[in-house]
């Protein structure tokens, strides 16, 4: 602004702002649900599904290693490496992309443009530039993606003093002598066989396509694999959470992700599995129940923006239409009636994120009011008396939703919905929005709107730019990553 107003001559129009709106998490209520998750299954993420992507990066690493000790040189710079191990994963994945444009892969958009090239050369400012882009986005070893469980399931570890660097661990070693042996036809190429610069052509990449594909997976990978996630090198708390797993799709015998994940939260269901896996139970449907009052506050949100569509609202408008559209009738005098959940006793947590997703996906919504209340009453009749040692008060843990509702029993239900509306959705996803728009500042991160919702002079209307459409989903619980892995370790 200074060097723009010491060459300006007169006032003058600027472009309008484009601000970029955003926020997955608009009540700050994720974090909590993942702290459970690392409760029954630790180490695993949503994204990482796959056994060959965790292969073929500790391969990289341990041929880069090779690769360096061959050079006459004794310096080797450790970004010589890095550069090696991108190039590995993106010819990986570019290959892939040739043989199956939809290969559960990460990036498939950022990769785009190369399936249209009929060569590419792995060097120069191009290709220094898309190492870059895709480091803390699109890369295998990205936090993001396969990173994270690359060191937790133990097919990799960091050097002891360059910690840019990653080992390739004991027991992963026969699995990676098994790929190597898949590989053996192209090992004498350059992209393989050196480190620098080279060019790969479409054609070369599309001739080595099939033979590590997914679905070549060898036998000693899948050995290496299983013992990572569920065997002997595993953590208790996974070695449980796969037993309970697999003891569910025994039991519902299926593997279709919807129908384990109801099997193993217990009631309704009739699963009955180990007794020594009843703490692994109880915290499954702890997460569960916390799954869905996460997906019902954040669907009581979307109602509120929808409901702003037209024009500003006051609380006490939003209150009684909420409770309206709810078919609350006279005798629904108190919260205690607001929050009874006797109705619900035959059905689940999971049972009830079903519903709730089926009307969010319908165009008129209908009934979505009913099935918040619902969630709601279901979600604190089940919650803890005590939180745990993760839990936050400000993300609105279910221990003190279960006191606060307590505290309202007697009171009369629009007081109880009132308060529900403005402290636990409204506060809230002010208090985050604001707060995480100013530790990006701070930190001179990304520049997101996350506020959605802002008050004027006729009561709660949208923030300038804000659509009133918003689809919450339940959070991913890693259940189908770790279905993904055990199908392809041959345990299922």
């Amino acid at each position: 602004m200074t060097a723009a107003a010491s060459v300006a001559e007169g006032p003058v129009f600027v472009p309008p702002t484009a601000p970029r709106l955003g926020g997955v998490d608009p009540l700050g209520l994720r974090q909590t649900n993942f702290d459970l998750m690392d409760q029954v299954l630790p180490g695993l993420n949503n994204v990482a599904r796959h056994v060959r992507p965790f292969v073929i990066v500790a391969w990289a690493w341990r041929r880069a290693r090779q690769l360096a000790e061959k050079q006459e040189s004794g310096d080797i710079k450790i970004d010589l490496l890095l550069d090696f191990v991108d190039r590995i994963e993106v010819i990986y994945a570019w290959s892939q992309f040739l043989l199956d444009s939809n290969a559960d892969l990460p990036g498939r958009q950022v990769l785009g443009p190369l399936l249209r090239e009929t060569s590419y050369q792995f060097g120069g400012p191009a290709w220094k530039k898309r190492r870059q882009e895709r480091r803390y986005s699109t890369a295998f070893t990205a936090p993001v993606n396969y990173g994270p469980g690359l060191k937790s399931l133990g097919w990799v570890e960091q050097h002891p003093v360059h910690l840019e660097i990653l080992v390739p661990t004991a027991s992963a070693a026969p699995a990676l002598d098994a790929f190597e042996a898949l590989i053996a036809d192209r090992l004498d190429h350059p992209a393989f066989s050196s480190l620098g610069s080279v060019s790969v052509s479409s054609d070369e990449a599309m001739d080595w396509a099939a033979a590590w594909s997914f679905g070549t997976v060898t036998d000693a990978e899948k050995e290496a694999a299983a013992s990572m996630l569920f065997g002997l090198s595993a953590p208790t708390v996974r070695k449980n959470g796969g037993r309970l797993m697999l003891e569910a799709v025994a039991n519902a015998a299926t593997a279709e992700v919807d129908r384990i994940r109801g099997t193993m939260a217990g009631a309704p269901s009739a699963f009955n599995p180990a007794t020594d896996l009843e703490e692994t139970v109880t915290r499954w449907r702890q997460l569960q129940v916390r799954q869905l009052f996460r997906l019902t506050l954040e669907t009581l949100f979307a109602w509120i923006l929808r409901q702003l569509d037209d024009r500003s609202k006051t609380t006490e408008e939003l209150v009684a239409a909420f409770l309206e559209e709810a078919g609350f009738g006279h005798e629904q005098r108190t919260s205690e009636t607001w929050l009874e959940a006797g109705h619900l006793s035959g059905v689940g947590p999971t049972d009830l994120m079903n519903r709730m997703t089926e009307v969010l996906a319908d165009a008129s919504r209908a009934g979505l009011a009913a099935v918040i209340v619902d969630g709601l009453a279901f979600s604190i009749a089940n919650a803890p008396d005590a939180g745990e040692n993760f839990d936050r008060r400000d993300r609105l843990p279910l221990f003190r939703a279960k006191h606060e509702a307590a505290a309202w029993e007697s009171a009369p239900a629009k007081e109880f919905t009132r308060h529900v509306l403005e402290t636990w959705v409204l506060a809230q996803h002010v208090y985050w929005s604001v707060g995480r728009g100013l530790a990006d500042a701070r930190a001179r991160g990304r520049f997101i709107l996350r506020l959605k919702v802002v008050m004027d002079e006729g009561g709660w209307t949208l923030a300038p730019g804000v659509s009133s459409v918003f689809t919450p989903r339940p959070t991913p619980d890693r259940l189908q990553t770790a279905l993904s892995l055990a199908t392809e370790c041959d345990l299922l």
